[in-house]
């Protein structure tokens, strides 16, 4: 191209032939600028961040888990599916991020004075602490609590009470959710164990009136499967009674269990059969009275007895748990006063207000020296721009 070509036809040349022309006010804008968010910078107090971490704990042995450790092979042979994934009670983070945890450091560290809240506002106060708190999980595994403030050892103090205040929080939710589990297994224990006695003692009054003892050994077998069935599905019901207790009745794995057990009761032979042809097909139907009457009370005492044997080991694990009072979360990295502060970041606030102000002043001249061209270019019309413009001026 010549180099009689119009400028008009090239913008962007003519825009950077405007701003070199101009080069000594935006150099003069960014400096001012700059030494303006220096100033502000320096007069901002330094804050320092303490991280603390911690590792939940790994492989809980607890009694829904025992419960729901998955079902036997005589199920599983019925096609009848296992629980579903495993699920927390509740969660650290939660649990860190609780109003309950927030009052108790605020209290416990006056941050109300510290975060010098005018008018001692607690809601106020619990907001400056979430926005100085920070809490993640991390790929690892880790859960890691970082507090900012502008003093390095209440920093980490604060960082470690974080940690402290969650251990003793878990603990008693971990000890109430026990209490509760406890409670409800023994109700359910001892309602078989009392069924139990009476049906036994039924049952021996019944042999010695009619001189039956014994059973086919087919027939043994059949209502013994049964009774592993019926104990199994009394786990299920066990478990849902408990998620209950814990979780409300709306919760998702609440209504994921009820479903389950109700499957259960659909597809465990015999359940809800008055008569014995559930189990035993029409050979239940061909016997006498006195035989189904014995059948009946065999069975009886063959379920309960696979329940009691079943939910034994659970109340007894039930009453353990109630009784532990441990701290369930290991501390891996205690928080340490940091030696370095991690804002603000004064370097990048002084750049960014420069170059935030060299850009309005680009705009500026930019701006400025079309409108010089177009009065140049169209006087007429920019006269009578004017004209109006002074007119309305006038008039209000």
């Amino acid at each position: 191209m010549s180099d009689n070509i119009s400028s008009d036809s090239r913008p962007f040349v003519r825009s950077v032939f405007v701003l070199l022309r101009h080069w000594k006010f935006l150099a003069g804008a960014f400096l001012t600028g700059a030494v303006v968010a220096l100033v502000y910078a320096l007069l901002l107090p330094n804050w320092y961040r303490s991280d603390a971490s911690f590792l939940p704990p790994q492989g809980n042995s607890g009694l829904l888990e025992r419960v729901t450790g998955g079902l036997s092979t005589t199920l599983k042979s019925f096609g009848i599916a296992g629980l579903g994934g495993e699920g927390e009670g509740y969660s650290y983070i939660a649990i860190l991020e609780s109003r309950r945890m927030g009052e108790t450091l605020v209290k416990e560290f006056d941050l109300t004075k510290v975060y010098d809240i005018a008018d001692g506002s607690m809601e106020k106060t619990l907001k400056a602490l979430e926005n100085n708190s920070e809490f993640s999980y991390e790929e690892d595994g880790r859960v890691v609590i970082s507090v900012w403030d502008t003093d390095a050892k209440r920093a980490a103090a604060i960082a470690d009470a974080y940690f402290t205040h969650l251990n003793e929080i878990s603990t008693e939710l971990n000890s109430k959710e026990a209490r509760n589990n406890r409670a409800f297994v023994a109700l359910q224990y001892n309602g078989i164990r009392d069924s139990l006695a009476k049906l036994e003692n039924q049952f021996a009054a019944f042999q010695k009136r009619t001189k039956i003892f014994s059973l086919e050994e087919q027939t043994k077998a059949t209502i013994s499967a049964a009774g592993e069935l019926y104990a199994q599905l009394k786990a299920q019901e066990v478990y849902l009674g408990m998620l209950e207790t814990n979780l409300r009745p709306d919760d998702a794995e609440v209504r994921r269990q009820r479903a389950l057990v109700e499957g259960l009761r659909k597809q465990v032979p015999g359940l809800g059969d008055n008569e014995l042809t559930g189990l035993l097909g029409q050979k239940g139907t061909d016997l006498p009275e006195e035989g189904l009457a014995y059948l009946r009370l065999y069975r009886d005492i063959e379920i309960l007895s696979k329940m009691q044997a079943f939910l034994l080991p659970m109340y007894q694990q039930s009453i353990i748990e109630e009784q532990k009072k441990m701290h369930v979360l290991v501390p891996l990295d205690p928080a340490r006063p940091p030696e370095r502060k991690d804002r603000p970041k004064r370097s990048i606030i002084v750049l960014a207000a420069g170059f935030s102000i060299l850009a309005i002043a680009m705009a500026f001249v930019l701006l400025r020296e079309r409108f010089r061209y177009y009065a140049q270019s169209y006087p007429d019309e920019w006269a009578s721009v004017r004209r109006n413009m002074g007119f309305k001026r006038g008039a209000e």
